[in-house]
């Protein structure tokens, strides 16, 4: 099913806003160690970026307005929802593996695979979308890719930089990347539910990432998701604070990328409950003020609009219908952009129902 008509927006909504704390305080581990973050973005900008866009650009099929014009309207509202500063773009992958990844470091895109979508219903599909859409809003980029190239690479990144000590720091440097990876997607589940404002969508996807049964028939069994929970506490009970525990805990969780499944499931469904997440969809949350009107002179674009009003891109000053909701251009949020007349292009002042220079009848 499509997301709700009511779907609620967080203008000016800051990543602190929902950021769950095991991620604040693993990034400022992250944080903290010198050089490395600033030649890895380095290494993005001049290699690895550009590669991957050609990559997906030339091999995967870019949703677009004309392009499953469905999925991608849906795709867009979760975007304005979250407040996302750029929309980035969205690739369907043709593979059997069960994946979604967001990638980039400036130019950010969305990659979702087919083995996913056949898994998952549309509204779990949508929940995953706003997930990686998390990673995006939530400035996980950086520290992602790292990941990505520590283990594409390992030690050779480094070594270029720092001869005769990388093999040394690239073990540590892995283990501590590789705990804050698990711990950032929690903050994306997170995302992923304001995205949607659908608890059981985003529970459901993740609980199938743990296991799913279809007959081969065609049939499906629905997911009892209470069952998941009450399996998630079940573990926590097993996982008590005895010293082979903790060493079981560690081994397991040492070369994961992502935290399990199953816990997260009552990690994301106690946090619908929470006052936090309802505070959020009250409009009480930390905001960051983003974006800028442009002065009139630095507008560009085109006049005599199809519709009364036009927005006018705070970043590339293209002018778009009133309906827009992201540049059609750069991508950038059209949220708090200028408002302009359709036929003379003059701006629109709050409340005007007549342009003050032409005339035109404006609502």
């Amino acid at each position: 099913m499509p997301l709700r008509e009511d779907l609620k927006t967080f203008p000016g909504l800051s990543y602190l806003a929902f950021q769950h704390p095991l991620d604040r305080e693993a990034r400022k581990a992250l944080e903290a160690i010198p050089l490395v973050p600033r030649l890895v973005r380095k290494w993005s900008e001049l290699v690895t970026e550009r590669v991957l866009h050609l990559e997906h650009a030339a091999n995967n099929l870019r949703v677009s307005a004309e392009q499953y014009p469905s999925l991608y309207r849906q795709y867009v509202r979760m975007a304005q929802a979250l407040d996302m500063r750029k929309l980035p773009a969205l690739y369907l992958e043709t593979s059997s593996t069960i994946n979604a990844y967001a990638m980039g470091m400036e130019d950010y895109f969305i990659v979702v695979t087919t083995g996913l979508m056949e898994l998952l219903t549309e509204d779990e599909v949508l929940a995953i979308i706003g997930h990686e859409l998390g990673h995006i809003k939530c400035d996980h980029m950086l520290y992602r890719n790292m990941v990505v190239l520590m283990f594409k690479y390992g030690a050779n990144i480094l070594d270029a930089f720092i001869p005769g000590i990388a093999q040394v720091m690239v073990v540590g440097f892995k283990l501590a990347l590789l705990e804050w990876n698990r711990k950032s997607e929690l903050s994306s589940d997170r995302a992923g539910l304001l995205a949607t404002q659908d608890p059981e969508a985003i529970a459901g996807a993740l609980a199938k990432l743990a296991g799913y049964l279809a007959y081969e028939n065609g049939d499906k069994e629905d997911l009892n998701i209470q069952a998941v929970y009450q399996q998630a506490e079940d573990f926590d009970e097993l996982d008590d604070d005895s010293l082979i525990n903790k060493i079981i805990k560690l081994n397991m969780l040492l070369e994961r990328t992502h935290p399990f499944p199953i816990v997260r499931v009552k990690e994301i469904l106690d946090w619908a409950e929470s006052e936090q997440y309802k505070r959020i969809l009250a409009g009480d949350y930390h905001a960051l003020a983003e974006g800028y009107i442009p002065a009139e002179s630095q507008v560009q674009g085109r006049q005599g609009l199809s519709t009364p009003t036009g927005l006018v891109c705070p970043k590339c000053r293209t002018v778009w219908t009133a309906d827009m909701g992201f540049c059609g251009k750069c991508g950038a949020n059209l949220r708090g952009a200028m408002v302009i007349c359709g036929g003379c292009g003059d701006p629109v002042q709050p409340g005007e129902t007549v342009c003050q220079r032409c005339g035109r009848k404006l609502a």
